[in-house]
C-alpha cells in the first residue's frame, strides 16, 4: 500500500516538473482535488442506502410525540375547543388538493422526486451559507431528512445529529415510496399553534379540513415549516400573506401552478378564521384544564393520554360576556381610562357558565377573573350587613349618618353628602360609607371576616376598620362564589368548571358528585339580605343593571380614586360579577360600579336570562316603614357630562325620571317598593345640558 502511494506521488512530481505543461497540469490537479470530495459526496446516498437496514415494521410512524391534549365539551355536550396538540385526520395524498403537497415541495425540497433522500446540491448550498454566516443558518435538509427527524424524534442541530439524520433518511428511502414519505411528512409536520399535520393546521388556522384548503391557504401553511411560531399568521397576518406570495412564485417556477393561478391567489390572499371568540374562551378552558388534571390525577400520577373534558360552559353566555365587555370598553374605555374587564357567570350551585379573564387572550393569558386580586370597594358591604343581620338587626332598623373617626381613619360619603337617619336597607341601597363603617364597629371586624370566609372569600382579609369599605383584595371568582351563597338561599357554594373527565375509549376518570347541602346562612337572614340587595337594583346605586322581566339583586363597588369598579349581582338563575379597571392599577376617570360594570352586567344577564321564566327572588317581605328614615333629596351629585351609568347619553325626560325614582320616596326602600300615600313632589329638572349621575358612594 505504501509503495503504491509513493509511486503515485512520484508520478505527480514528474508531471508537475514538466516545464512545458506544468501550469496546465497543476490546474488539472487542482480540479481533481476539488472535484473528488464532491464526487464522494454525490455517492453518499447510494453508499448509505447499501448499509442502512430497513425500518422496523412494528414502528408506528404516525404516532405523534406531543403534549397531552384536551377536547372540551360544553354543558350540552357540544365540542367547544381543544387544548394542547391539535392532531388532524390522517390523510392520503389523493385526499388532498394537488397544490397542497406541491406547495411544501416548492418551499422545502424542489428535487424531492429526483434524489434518494439526500440532496447533495442542497447540502453544498447550505454549507456555503453557514460558512459565510459564521454560524448555523441553513440545514439543507430534504423532505425525507425532515421526516426522519420527525419520526426519530431528535431535534438537535449538531454535526453528529446531521450524520445520523442522513442515515435515517436512507432508511426511509429504502423502506418507503416517495408517496409514503410525503404523506408521512404532511401528516406529522408541526405547523405552530399546537397543530400537527396539515389537517390539524387547517382546522387551527382556517376552521376546515385540509381537503378543503384553497391555493392561498395551502401556500400560507407551507411558509410555517421553518419557524412556526415566528411566522404564524396569528402573529402577523400581513407578513404571512407576503410570505405566501413567495411560495406561489416558487410553485410557478416548479410548474406546479400557472402564472394566472398564482396571480389569482395573490389577489385573494388567505385569511385565518376568526379566533377572537375562540381565544376569549381560552380563559375558561385554562381553568377547566387545570381542574381536569387535578381531578384525573390519581395517587399522584397524572394522566398521560388525551382527555375529553365535560364543562359547564354555556357558549352563548360566554360569547356575550366577551362581546359586552368589548362593546362597553371600546365605546367608553379610552375616554374614561379603562382598559380591562373580567366577567364571571356562575349558577347558584357554583357551576361556572362563563368566564372572561381579559379583553385579549392572545396579548395576555393572565386571567384577571381567577388570578387578579383587587379591592372590591363597596361590593364587600353585603358581608358587613350579613354580620349585622346575624347579630339580630333587621333591614328596617335605623342608624344616623354620623361622622366617622376610627383611630384617625375618617371615611366620608361620596360627594361629602350627609343623609340623616336611614334604614339599613337604604344605607346599603345607596352605599352610605359612614353608616357602614360605624355598623362594622358595632358588630365587630372579626365577625365580618368570618362571615365573608364562610361565604367563600379565601383571600386573606386584613382585620382593620377600612375592611368594611372593601380595602382587602379578592378575586372576581371569589366574590362571585360568595354572592352565590346569597343566591342559593344561604347554602355553601364551591365553584366548578367540569362535571366529567374521560380517558381513552371513553373510560370515565372523574365524575362530579354534588356535595351534601350545607347551610351557612340562616334562611330568614339570607332572605333579608337578598331583599336589601334587591333594593340596590330597584332604587339604589345599581339601577342601571335592572333587568326587564326578571328580579335582580346585587351591589356596586368603587374603590378610592376610581382604581377598581365592580358590579356583582344575581337572579334566581345566575350570579355574575364584573370588574373594570387597569392592570397597572392606574385610576380611571369617574368609573363607578354603577356605570361601565353595571352596563356590562346588564347586557350579559339579559342574554343569560333570555327564554327563562321570571322567578321572583327568595327575599323577605317588608315591614312598616320608619317615618324618619329619609334619603336626603336636597343634596344633589355634581352632574357628569356626556354619559349616564349605561354609557348612553340621556334625554332630559330620563334624567327627571331617575331623579324621581331615587328622591320622591322619603321613607326608604320598602316604602318605595310597596307604595306610600305621602309622596314628595318630584324635584325640578336639571339645568339644560347637565346629566344627573346616579350616586355610587363607594370611595374609601
Amino acid at each position: 500500500m505504501g509503495d503504491w502511494i509513493m509511486e503515485v506521488l512520484e508520478s505527480i512530481g514528474e508531471w508537475l516538473h514538466d516545464r512545458r505543461r506544468g501550469i496546465a497540469r497543476f490546474a488539472a490537479l487542482a480540479v481533481i482535488l476539488v472535484t473528488l470530495p464532491f464526487a464522494a459526496l454525490a455517492l453518499l446516498p447510494t453508499v448509505l442506502s447499501l448499509f442502512a437496514p430497513p425500518l422496523d415494521s412494528t414502528k408506528d410512524l404516525y404516532t405523534v410525540n406531543r403534549p397531552l391534549a384536551f377536547t372540551f365539551l360544553d354543558a350540552n355536550g357540544r365540542e367547544i375547543g381543544h387544548r394542547g396538540a391539535a392532531v388532524g385526520e390522517r390523510l392520503h395524498l389523493n385526499e388532498m388538493p394537488a397544490y397542497l403537497p406541491a406547495a411544501f415541495i416548492a418551499m422545502e425540497d424542489r428535487r424531492f422526486y429526483d434524489h434518494h433522500g439526500i440532496d447533495v446540491r442542497g447540502l453544498l448550498r447550505a454549507s456555503w451559507r453557514n460558512f459565510r454566516a459564521g454560524h448555523w443558518v441553513a440545514g439543507g435538509s430534504t423532505i425525507t431528512q425532515q421526516t426522519a427527524k420527525i419520526v426519530f424524534t431528535s431535534q438537535e442541530r449538531t454535526l453528529q445529529r446531521k450524520w445520523t439524520e442522513l442515515f435515517e433518511a436512507a432508511q426511509l428511502e429504502k423502506s418507503l415510496s416517495k408517496t409514503q414519505i410525503l404523506e408521512l411528512y404532511l401528516n406529522r409536520i408541526y405547523l405552530g399553534s399546537g397543530a400537527y399535520g396539515v389537517d390539524g393546521a387547517a382546522h387551527v388556522y382556517f376552521n376546515k379540513s385540509a381537503r378543503e384548503l384553497t391555493l392561498p391557504e395551502a401556500a400560507m401553511l407551507a411558509t410555517l415549516t421553518r419557524a412556526p411560531s415566528v411566522f404564524s399568521p396569528r402573529r402577523d397576518l400581513a407578513k404571512a400573506q407576503e410570505r405566501a406570495k413567495t411560495v406561489l412564485n416558487t410553485m410557478v417556477e416548479t410548474g406546479a401552478i400557472t402564472p394566472k393561478e398564482a396571480a389569482e391567489a395573490k389577489a385573494d390572499p388567505a385569511v385565518i378564521a376568526n379566533h377572537a371568540i375562540a381565544d376569549s374562551r381560552n380563559f375558561y378552558l385554562d381553568s377547566a384544564a387545570d381542574e381536569a388534571m387535578r381531578r384525573a390525577t390519581v395517587g399522584g400520577i397524572a394522566p398521560t393520554n388525551d382527555l375529553v373534558v365535560h364543562t359547564m360552559m354555556e357558549p352563548r353566555i360566554q360569547d356575550e360576556a366577551r362581546a359586552a365587555s368589548l362593546k362597553v370598553l371600546r365605546k367608553s374605555g379610552r375616554k374614561m381610562h379603562a382598559s380591562e374587564a373580567a366577567v364571571v357567570v356562575m349558577k347558584p350551585d357554583g357551576a361556572v357558565a362563563a368566564l372572561i379573564g381579559g379583553t385579549d387572550y392572545a396579548e395576555s393569558t393572565f386571567n384577571r377573573a381567577t388570578q387578579a386580586h383587587r379591592q372590591p370597594g363597596s361590593a364587600f358591604k353585603p358581608f358587613v350587613y350579613l354580620a349585622a343581620l346575624e347579630a339580630g338587626l333587621t333591614p328596617w332598623d335605623v342608624r344616623d349618618d354620623e361622622a366617622v373617626d376610627i383611630d384617625g381613619w375618617k371615611p366620608t360619603n361620596f360627594g361629602g353628602r350627609s343623609y340623616g337617619t336611614l334604614t339599613l336597607a337604604d344605607a346599603l341601597a345607596h352605599s352610605v360609607n359612614t353608616i357602614t363603617a360605624n355598623l362594622a364597629q358595632e358588630v365587630g371586624i372579626s365577625t365580618i371576616v368570618d362571615a365573608a370566609a364562610r361565604c367563600g372569600i379565601q383571600s386573606p382579609l386584613e382585620q382593620n376598620a377600612s375592611l368594611a369599605l372593601g380595602t382587602s383584595e379578592v378575586t372576581p371568582i371569589e366574590l362571585t362564589t360568595a354572592y352565590a351563597a346569597f343566591a342559593s338561599g344561604g347554602m355553601a357554594v364551591s365553584p366548578y368548571f367540569i362535571t366529567e373527565v374521560d380517558g381513552p375509549g371513553g373510560k370515565v376518570l372523574y365524575h362530579r358528585t354534588p356535595p351534601e347541602p350545607q347551610r351557612i346562612i340562616a334562611e330568614h337572614v339570607n332572605k333579608d339580605l337578598v331583599a336589601m340587595m334587591y333594593g340596590v337594583v330597584t332604587s339604589g346605586t345599581g339601577r342601571s343593571a335592572a333587568l326587564a322581566g326578571h328580579e335582580a339583586a346585587g351591589k356596586t363597588g368603587t374603590t378610592q380614586d376610581y382604581h377598581d369598579a365592580w358590579f356583582v349581582g344575581f337572579t334566581t338563575d345566575y350570579v355574575t360579577s364584573v370588574w373594570v379597571g387597569n392592570d397597572d392599577s392606574s385610576a380611571m376617570k369617574t368609573v363607578t360600579g354603577g356605570t361601565l360594570p353595571a352596563a356590562i352586567w346588564h347586557d350579559v344577564m339579559t342574554v343569560a336570562e333570555k327564554g327563562k321564566p321570571s322567578t321572583p327572588l327568595d327575599k323577605s317581605s317588608p315591614q312598616a316603614p320608619v317615618e324618619d328614615s329619609i334619603f336626603d333629596a336636597s343634596v344633589s351629585e355634581p352632574p357628569s357630562a356626556g354619559d349616564d351609568e349605561t354609557g348612553n347619553a340621556r334625554t332630559e325626560t330620563s334624567e327627571q325620571q331617575d331623579q324621581h325614582e331615587e328622591r320622591s320616596d322619603r321613607h326608604g326602600f320598602f316604602d318605595w317598593l310597596f307604595g306610600s300615600k305621602n309622596k314628595a313632589p318630584p324635584p325640578p329638572p336639571p339645568p339644560p345640558g347637565q346629566v344627573q349621575r346616579d350616586e355610587d358612594d363607594d370611595s374609601n
